[in-house]
């Protein structure tokens, strides 16, 4: 149970995460709080990196307790098993990071965190689908759940007239794209690499990437704009960035995946509630309905069922 509840704390730090992205819409530029939310990130998991170095330099002894599972943890990989070096790997996990990041947190300017949170759950629907070009089944659920989902989509992302996107729900589902395949290249990567190291360097790939994107569009950057956007800053990066990814690997390592994911997943509903009560974002009876349709979706895409194809090899 304890482990179940930790991710459903980082559903919620997650979730809850959009409304401080939101806020600091109206005082930062987007790449300035990339730059500055990763960096965060990074520094905060940065303990945990050197216990994963200690850990694997001393291969004889064994940690109990809440240790991460091998695949994320990392016993310590083969030559031949890991044909591309750490650095690269972080380097293009971070790419993905910084992509998705940098679309959401612009759409954020233009949506609301509630429509912005459910929008980008859209890649657990994304991730089994792009799956099949590298040989990942396909179930009856996926499909199933891709038709619930897409169909609360247009109900949730249109309007009535069923010609209007908004631009900021728009960004967002280009953000999707980025999501997914942070994801697919994750699974690959975890087989060689420790999971906390893999962050390490995503992390600072996208502050990176973040604050040479702030230079090149010149974004301003001042002691008074971080002063004003304190809160979302270190809220966005200690806690969604470094606790969150922290909680998850604890809870992960004794949560079946398809369970974690779904506990996971809530993330969507903590960021309508809190797009709600914190911020004052209000749904229409017809986005309701669409956002009940995606959580019906997700939640579905994630069960067992029959396969109906293999995909390609």
């Amino acid at each position: 149970m304890k482990d179940r509840l930790l991710l459903l704390l980082v559903a919620f730090v997650w979730g809850t995460t959009f409304i401080f992205q939101r806020i600091s819409t109206g005082t930062m530029g987007t790449f300035s709080f990339i730059g500055l939310r990763f960096l965060l990130g990074a520094l905060a998991i940065l303990p945990l990196v050197f216990r994963q170095k200690n850990r694997q330099e001393k291969p004889n002894s064994t940690e109990h307790g809440n240790a991460p599972p091998a695949s994320a943890a990392g016993t310590r990989p083969q030559p031949q098993d890991n044909p591309w070096p750490l650095w690269l790997c972080g380097c293009i996990i971070g790419c993905m990071l910084f992509g998705g990041s940098a679309f959401q947190q612009q759409a954020l300017i233009y949506t609301t965190a509630g429509k912005a949170a459910f929008i980008t759950s859209l890649y657990i629907i994304a991730v089994p689908l792009a799956g099949l070009l590298i040989g990942q089944p396909l179930r009856i659920t996926h499909i199933t759940g891709c038709v619930l989902a897409v169909t609360g989509l247009y109900l949730l992302a249109f309007h009535s007239d069923g010609r209007s996107l908004n631009f900021g729900d728009f960004l967002t589902l280009v953000g999707v794209l980025f999501w997914t395949l942070q994801i697919l290249f994750i699974d690959r990567f975890v087989r060689w690499y420790p999971g906390i190291c893999l962050a390490e360097g995503q992390f600072i790939t996208a502050s990176v990437l973040g604050f040479a994107a702030m230079l090149l569009t010149k974004e301003s950057l001042s002691a008074e704009i971080i002063r004003q956007t304190a809160i979302p800053v270190l809220y966005a990066g200690i806690m969604s960035s470094g606790i969150g990814y922290t909680l998850q690997i604890i809870g992960q390592a004794k949560v079946p995946p398809t369970e974690a994911t779904m506990l996971m997943s809530c993330e969507m509903i903590f960021g309508a509630l809190s797009g709600f009560l914190f911020l004052n974002e209000a749904m229409t009876l017809r986005e309701f309905a669409g956002c009940f349709l995606m959580t019906c979706g997700v939640f579905m895409s994630q069960l067992p069922g029959r396969v109906v194809w293999y995909g390609r090899k």
